[in-house]
């Protein structure tokens, strides 16, 4: 009989269509519809007729990869996307797409061992084989191959969550595996059976083992919580949907028994998971072997048999059952793999001959309800084709593999003319030659002159002409070139980040920089000059406090940071971190919300930022060194004895005292409510304070009211709607330091608003004075201009004198700014008949000076002389000037005006720092730009280009007090910073560690493993190259999440002594999960079920291991630091 398929499909040839007997003799490949009406349908041969208008028809029958060797062992559907998974028992998976079953991919798994089980999952495709177990892409790609000395003969997997499998097989352990990090993280016991089948339900993890026991276990813990013996001799296969579990199997019968053997059971037993007991079985028409629910049907089975029956029952009792028994077209093979799609509309079965029978209910089927897009391979581009007669076909169309030697095409070169030629070398004049003197290999001539250098033939006639164009284009131009060290900077980032970089290229000098790729980083300048401030470095590093975001705790452990990276730049992340959860910071606007934004930083002045930020930073820290003075004093105080005084209790014997309403002359002027106490004080406010009284006077009845304070930072006044004139720096500082005004202002004995005069006089001056210099409208930088343009031009004129050196070119001297005399120069005129002055009259004469010298009078105001050197002090009258100190300029603030604008500091190290860091007393000024550290003269501190170079913040310290070295100071932390603290977390599950005993402090030398994981705030930046590569422009911010300790020796070695999860209120936007293993939540405190605390706290405890000098043990380790700031 000549067995035939009435239509061939496309995807389908001769080699693999199931044909029968000596079909292939009789098929036409060329033939694709056959008009003899004799041939039936190979379906029709199968398929009762009864059975032709079934709810399922057989659609597909296809062979398998490798059909010819092994038969499949496992189908599953895809529940993502519409696929097909086979696997078979030669270890090789092939997915086919849609009901037509289309190849999709194909690829080897295991080279000898078979698949038992295929699971896909969101990532891909996960394959079990007896020893391992594979996942990879649904592309084909591997992503891991796991194997254990615990997996052995495995046989089924299930997926607990989208991170957690459990592995079971024909042993006695099941295994817990984590798909984050592809390592086992438990073992469970399964019995001495061991565990053939799992499923889920919402209430249990069932297991069953193949003596036809099925245990009930918690999702939470595994463990047992109820079994059943379903059959007497093995379990088969059972599966879940909603509170019924159905099994199949063997049971041991006596004719069995007698036979050696087991008889298949030809009913399901049916179990209520509600009730936790059996139920009526199901009787069947077939011997079970395989058994799948339709989850669309709650109560709908479909149920295979080992010879190819195929039948649908139903666990609800009907008035008309549905006996219908589908005969699956498996020839001899037997069933050995079924699976049902989600959507209930296909059923596929794999047989033992390698055929993939798919069932479906429709001809379109669809194998999920909402399946996602499935990637194909990209379609070769089909050539068209060229007629052999066309005569004006393009032949380079058609493309052409590129010959390799010895083949050569016939457009191809001769050799001779591919030589690299190199161009002649120009003869040597015969006077050099003649002259020429050798010294070793090298010769030394003089120049003969023979050639003028740069010659250029031009017209005389138009020379005058072209000289002056010259000078007015030298002189309208805008562009100023700005020095290399005081641009913005970029490095070129490198997938080790920092470690790759030579960073000798920016910094020579054994200081330190800051790292710019941070948010809000535009302080560092800043963060800088208060290092070099050695009184206010000392009490910052004396300092520490139990406030988590204390700023002046966070600059202490970014200055230790600073004194030990010896060049390296340092990452300050926790005190910008402590300065984005500083209320009052977000209040003042010093908090950018997004640095990276062109066009916010466009809009943000940083002129009047940075001198916010100056005046904020000095303020903050004297309140939080005020704050910690008030506690410790709160602790230390005792009740005093009690003392009876008359005051406390009055009568009425005793005479009131009477308010004054106006003070007197004679004494004293009353201090308002608002005085600062002494209490009040710190040692900023001593350092920087400059004790000054308020005076507020009313014109009108002449009554005054005075307050004392005290001045950390001083602004500059500068003088409004005054002719042009000379006004020296110091009649501007000190007119800002003794302001005075008149405003209306309200008057308590005029009891109305009155003209009012405004003063402040001085009752002490600090042993620091800073100063912000304003400039951030047009019209201080107008004023601070026409200072310097006086004062050049004064300077040009004294140097231009009568008597001067004549310029070699006369009156044809083209040099703008010449220092020599011309011709036709009139007196006090610019060099070389330009107006303009000589740059380097700018760069010698300063308006800012050095050195100031400030006098204060008995009645408050102050005189400030400007003087060349420090010890050219000026004598005063001491029963005029009450006071008398010499400041030295140790720091400037500028501002950078060009595309990406910068700030930069210009700071004069001590000796105290050269002598802790290379062993010298030098004292040099640099120039700190960022992580960029370059020295200069002490002249390019106060010399200023209005056009790009701004200054910003002044900071003079006393002449005595800088050359006095503090030693730095060392803060003792108690051992008992190592106890556990306080969770943060509401919900925490208390310590998962042992802290260490007293009887286990670390001493120098103690090994200590540690790990830190970190989560991500801001996403890496990277750009394409034109070379096809990326680069990065901004790595990414990260957070310190977790830090865990070991103990690396002593009774308890190997068990952790730090396992903290930091707190963070801000936005994460990756947790690296997959690294990590943090989860959105676990930082929290709300929410959070770890242990979890603070980064001080932590840090403190890093801090206290670093000072005792314990040996850290780790991978990463000096990343891991840099970002903690150790």
């Amino acid at each position: 009989m000549d067995l035939r398929s009435s239509r061939l499909h496309p995807y389908e040839t001769g080699d693999d269509i199931l044909l029968y007997d000596d079909v292939v003799n009789h098929f036409d490949e060329s033939q694709t519809y056959l008009s003899d009406e004799s041939f039936v349908p190979v379906n029709d041969h199968f398929v009762p007729p009864e059975y032709i208008d079934g709810e399922f028809q057989e659609r597909r029958t296809i062979l398998a990869d490798g059909a010819e060797q092994f038969g499949v062992t496992a189908v599953a559907f895809d529940n993502q996307e519409e696929l097909l998974w086979m696997g078979n028992q030669g270890g090789h998976v092939t997915s086919y797409y849609s009901a037509e079953l289309q190849k999709h991919t194909s690829f080897q798994v295991h080279a000898t061992e078979d698949i038992r089980c295929l699971h896909t999952f969101e990532n891909g495709v996960l394959a079990l084989m007896p020893s391992a177990l594979r996942c990879q892409m649904r592309r084909g790609i591997p992503l891991f191959t796991h194997s254990s000395e615990n997996m052995v003969q495995m046989q089924c997997l299930l997926q607990l969550s989208p991170q957690s499998l459990l592995l079971g097989g024909h042993t006695h352990k099941l295994i817990e595996f984590d798909l984050t990090t592809n390592q086992e993280v438990n073992l469970l016991d399964a019995g001495k059976n061991g565990c053939a089948i799992l499923r889920q339900h919402n209430r249990f993890v069932c297991c069953g083992d193949p003596s036809g026991n099925i245990e009930l276990r918690d999702p939470s813990s595994l463990r047992v919580e109820h079994s059943w013996e379903t059959h007497s001799g093995s379990l088969s296969d059972f599966d879940i949907h909603g509170n019924l579990l159905v099994t199949c199997g063997f049971s041991n019968s006596v004719r069995a028994h007698r036979q050696g053997g087991l008889t298949v059971d030809r009913f399901l037993m049916v179990y209520d998971l509600r009730m936790l007991r059996a139920v009526s079985p199901i009787p069947l028409l077939l011997d079970p072997l395989l058994l799948r629910f339709m989850p669309s049907f709650s109560s709908r089975i479909a149920v295979a048999s080992s010879i190819g029956q195929l039948q649908l029952v139903d666990t609800v009792t009907l008035s008309e059952p549905d006996l219908t028994v589908y005969q699956v077209n498996s020839g001899n093979s037997l069933s050995l793999a079924l699976d049902v799609s989600t959507s209930c509309q296909a059923l596929a079965v794999g047989d033992s001959g390698g055929s993939i029978h798919l069932f479906t209910s429709q001809n379109n089927a669809m194998f999920n309800a909402f399946s996602r897009p499935t990637e194909f391979a990209d379609p070769i581009e089909p050539f068209n084709p060229i007629s052999i007669t066309d005569s004006l076909a393009i032949l380079s169309s058609v493309p052409l593999v590129y010959s390799t030697p010895p083949t050569t095409m016939l457009s191809d070169w001769p050799k001779k003319f591919l030589k690299n030629v190199c161009r002649p070398t120009p003869p040597i004049d015969p006077e050099i030659l003649r002259t020429i003197k050798m010294q070793g290999t090298i010769g030394y001539a003089p120049n003969p002159n023979t050639k003028l250098r740069n010659q250029v033939p031009y017209n005389m006639n138009n020379r005058s002409t072209a000289l002056e164009q010259r000078k007015n284009e030298e002189n309208s131009t805008p562009f100023a070139v700005i020095p290399k060290r005081y641009r913005k900077l970029d490095l070129k980032y490198s997938k080790s980040g920092l470690d790759d970089l030579d960073m000798d290229q920016y910094n020579k000098t054994p200081f330190s920089g800051l790292e710019a790729t941070l948010p809000n980083s535009y302080c560092n300048a800043m963060i800088q000059v208060l290092y070099f401030l050695e009184p206010l470095r000392h009490v910052v590093l004396s300092h520490l406090c139990h406030s988590e975001f204390c700023l002046c705790c966070e600059l202490a452990f970014l200055f230790r940071m600073l004194d030990v990276s010896r060049g390296q730049p340092c990452h300050a992340g926790n005190f910008l971190r402590a300065l984005r959860n500083a209320h009052e910071a977000s209040a003042l606007g010093l908090i950018l919300p997004d640095q990276n934004n062109p066009d916010l930083r466009k809009k943000t002045n940083l002129i009047s930022l940075i001198q916010n930020w100056n005046r904020f930073i000095l303020h903050q820290i004297h309140f939080e060194l005020l704050e910690e003075t008030k506690r410790r004093e709160k602790e230390n105080l005792k009740a005093p004895p009690f003392v009876y005084r008359d005051t406390d209790f009055p009568s009425i014997d005793l005479p009131r005292q009477k308010r004054k309403t106006r003070p007197d002359s004679s004494e004293e002027t009353p201090v308002s409510s608002n005085i600062e106490s002494k209490d009040e004080e710190t040692e900023i406010s001593r350092m920087f304070g400059t004790k000054q009284i308020h005076v507020h006077r009313c014109l009108k009845c002449q009554r005054e009211v005075s307050k004392e304070s005290s001045l950390l930072v001083c602004n500059l006044i500068y003088p409004e709607n005054e002719p042009v004139r000379p006004i020296t720096f110091c009649e501007v500082l000190s007119q800002s330091l003794c302001p005075q005004q008149t405003t209306p202002a309200w008057c308590d004995q005029c009891e109305r608003f009155q003209p009012t005069e405004q003063s402040r006089r001085i009752k002490s001056l600090p042993a620091l004075l800073t100063v912000n210099c304003g400039m951030d409208n047009n019209q201080e930088k107008s004023f601070w201009q026409t200072q310097m343009d006086i004062l050049v031009k004064n300077a040009a004129d004294s140097s231009a004198s009568p008597g001067g050196k004549p310029c070699r070119y006369g009156t044809a001297c083209s040099r703008p700014g010449c220092r020599f005399k011309h011709p036709d120069q009139r007196p006090g005129g610019g060099g070389g008949g330009n107006s303009s002055s000589p740059s380097h009259l700018y760069y010698a004469h300063s308006w800012l000076p050095q050195h100031i010298q400030v006098d204060l009078r008995a009645s408050g105001q102050v005189t400030i002389t400007k003087l060349d050197r420090p010890d050219d002090t000026l004598p005063s009258d001491k029963e005029t000037y009450v006071q008398t100190e010499v400041y030295d300029l140790c720091a400037v603030v500028c501002y950078i005006h060009e595309e990406r604008r910068n700030l930069v500091g210009i700071m004069n190290v001590g000796p105290g720092y050269h002598q802790r860091i290379s062993g010298t007393n030098a004292s040099q000024w640099y120039i700190f730009n960022d992580f960029s550290i370059s020295p200069v003269a002490s002249q390019e501190a106060v010399w200023f280009s209005l056009d790009w170079k701004v200054p910003c913040v002044l900071y003079w310290i006393n002449h005595q007090a800088s050359s006095h070295m503090l030693p730095t100071p060392t803060l003792d932390l108690p051992v008992d910073i190592m106890a556990a603290e306080t969770c943060l977390a509401t919900s925490g599950r208390g310590i998962t560690y042992t802290p260490l005993s007293l009887e286990e402090t670390p001493a120098p030398g103690d090994l200590v493993a540690m790990d830190a994981e970190f989560v991500t705030l801001n996403q890496e930046e990277s750009e394409l190259r034109s070379d096809g590569k990326m680069a990065t422009i901004k790595p990414s911010h990260k957070s310190v999440a977790r830090i865990s300790c070991i103990r690396g020796q002593g009774a308890q070695k190997g068990l952790p002594f730090i396992d903290d999860y930091i707190s963070t209120q801000e936005q994460v936007v990756d947790y690296l999960t997959k690294f990590s293993g943090i989860k959105p939540g676990d930082l929290d405190a709300n929410y959070s079920s770890k242990h979890l605390t603070t980064l001080k706290s932590t840090y403190l405890k890093l801090r206290y291991l670093v000072d005792i000098g314990v040996t850290f043990v780790g991978h990463g380790l000096r990343n891991d630091f840099r970002v903690i700031n150790l």
